[in-house]
């Protein structure tokens, strides 16, 4: 008699939908502030991770926001999944930091050069500020097309060494090719409505006098409507950028992981005798140079968002690049 393997079935379309309810809410309050946003992220960083290891046909349990595996013990599964999404959080926020700090570094640098000369009428020293903001808009353009996969590579392997693996983060850049200006574009997408934002609530007095007559406190509570509206948009943006980029990643590493060292080496015999290398290395040339104009774009949208509303911190910390925090 043939024994029939039970059959697992996948949670029903109302208990998917509760369940990203309850995500979304848990995420947008913790995207409210800087220090809870570092949370969030580790949970969108492990949730990129399952989804790329389970496409690689890895089973293991979604991560959670407070519960750690079933497997643990009483401790480690009372808060093993809070204390997981801490760490992952800092190493995830460690890794951005040392890859966007160069130019985000730059972008403040020349804010506050070129407010300063303007100040002090230095208009002889007038080329200072934007000369360094295009220095750092063109680092922004070689760094960016490639971050999404980085921050899938490090999600998946779970340290932080992997963000640094230049090679390995190459060769999926390479397996991608038109994905990456793709994903380009969706994040200049997200990144509009922050810019958006932005302007509305600086010209807000100009299209709704009414709010110069409101009292303090309903101020700081149409304060607090918005940027609760932010913080989940923030939060959504990161989510489906992740889950986009993790798809990419799962596609792009099995083909990376093929590669033999000859397609980077930059021999000239390599490439002679295969010549679909040659052809391979010119559209990855392409298509991350097409992501890289995508990325200008990005660039100067952020700097026309800082026009509007110049909080410093947000040249370095932006909800579609980096922290999914709505400040």
């Amino acid at each position: 008699m043939t024994t029939l393997a039970p059959v697992a079935y996948g949670p029903g379309r109302l208990a998917r939908l509760g369940r990203f309810i309850a995500n979304l809410a848990a995420g947008t309050l913790l995207c409210t502030g800087p220090v809870t946003a570092v949370i969030a992220f580790g949970w969108l960083t492990r949730r990129q991770g399952h989804l790329a290891r389970t496409r690689f046909g890895s089973a293991e349990e979604p991560p959670g926001w407070l519960l750690g595996p079933r497997e643990r013990g009483r401790t480690a599964r009372a808060l093993g999944g809070l204390a997981a999404n801490i760490r992952t959080g800092l190493i995830a926020l460690t890794a951005l930091l040392a890859w966007t700090l160069p130019f985000t570094l730059l972008w403040l640098g020349a804010w506050w050069a070129g407010w300063e000369n303007s100040f002090n009428k230095g208009y002889e020293q007038a080329l200072v500020g934007p000369a360094v903001f295009l220095t750092g808009a063109f680092l922004a353009a070689l760094i960016l097309p490639a971050l999404p996969l980085m921050l899938a590579h490090l999600a998946t392997a779970d340290r932080l060494s992997a963000a640094f693996e230049l090679r390995r983060i190459r060769s999926l850049v390479a397996q991608a090719g038109w994905r990456i200006p793709a994903l380009m574009t969706l994040t200049t997408l997200a990144a509009l409505p922050f810019a958006a934002a932005r302007g509305l609530i600086t010209t807000a007095t100009d299209w709704a006098p009414g709010i110069e007559d409101l009292t303090a406190e309903d101020l700081a509570a149409l304060q607090g409507q918005i940027t609760l509206a932010l913080a989940a948009l923030a939060f959504l943006a990161a989510w489906v950028l992740r889950a986009v980029s993790a798809r990419i990643y799962a596609t792009a590493a099995p083909r990376a992981a093929g590669l033999k060292p000859g397609l980077w080496d930059g021999s000239q015999a390599a490439e002679a005798a295969c010549p679909a290398r040659a052809r391979s290395r010119l559209m990855t040339a392409v298509w991350y140079g097409l992501a890289m104009a995508i990325t200008l774009a990005l660039s100067f949208l952020i700097l026309a968002g800082q026009f509007l509303d110049h909080a410093w911190w947000r040249w370095l910390f932006h909800p579609a690049l980096t922290l999914p925090w709505a400040g």
